[in-house]
């Protein structure tokens, strides 16, 4: 009896290490690519969540002052700086509700603290006629808060925000009752600019605003 003999071939070394070569570029290709789509989902995320405190501060602010009166825009190197009344960025303090002042130029002298106050135009918010809110940035730890006259501040950003700068520009704040010469509407330019607290590349967002006084500042 015959029996017929067939040969069968493999892959040959050669191949082998070719095929394996040619595998572990693609995979790196790919392991790479899905880093990077990673870094950048996770970078994303973080600007998102700076940019929505942003928009969140900003709209706060803007939705009060743009109705207020007698705007009182300020800076100064601590909290207890500043005359009787006008100690808009110490907690407690009950502020006069006559003040204004503009800041055409912001925070020109870099303090630590750079805010704006004004009369609440109602009582909605303060329950009482005449009374002061107040909005400032804090630069010793990164916060803008919110206060009203005679109360401790708050802070309305949260902690995965690091506010780098804050900004009030103030012009025309003086009411048309006091009889100097010709006025423009008041209006304030709001600046921000912040960061992510725990992004180790520092990397800032900055968000800006103008809000034109709509209440009858006579």
């Amino acid at each position: 009896m015959n029996y017929k003999q067939t040969q069968q071939s493999g892959f040959t070394l050669i191949e082998m290490i070719v095929s394996l070569g040619v595998f572990s570029i693609v995979i790196t290709i790919a392991v790479g690519a899905l880093l990077v789509l990673i870094s950048s989902n996770d970078q994303l995320q973080k600007e998102q969540t700076v940019m929505t405190n942003l928009s969140f501060a900003v709209d706060s602010m803007a939705r009060e002052i743009r109705t207020g009166t007698q705007y009182f825009c300020d800076s100064r190197p601590n909290k207890n700086a500043g005359a009787a009344g006008e100690k808009i960025f110490r907690d407690g303090d009950v502020l006069n509700s006559t003040s204004v002042q503009d800041c055409p130029n912001g925070n020109d002298s870099d303090r630590d603290y750079h805010g704006i106050s004004f009369v609440e135009g109602g009582r909605s918010i303060t329950g009482t006629d005449n009374t002061r809110i107040v909005y400032f940035y804090d630069a010793t730890d990164g916060k803008i808060y919110r206060r009203i006259s005679g109360q401790a501040a708050q802070s309305i950003v949260s902690s995965g925000a690091y506010i780098t700068n804050a900004e009030f520009y103030v012009t025309d704040s003086a009411p048309l009752s006091d009889g100097v010469g010709e006025h423009d509407q008041p209006s304030v330019t709001i600046f921000i600019e912040a960061m992510d607290s725990n992004d180790p590349t520092n990397k800032t967002y900055q968000l800006q605003t103008t809000i034109t006084q709509r209440a009858l500042d006579i």
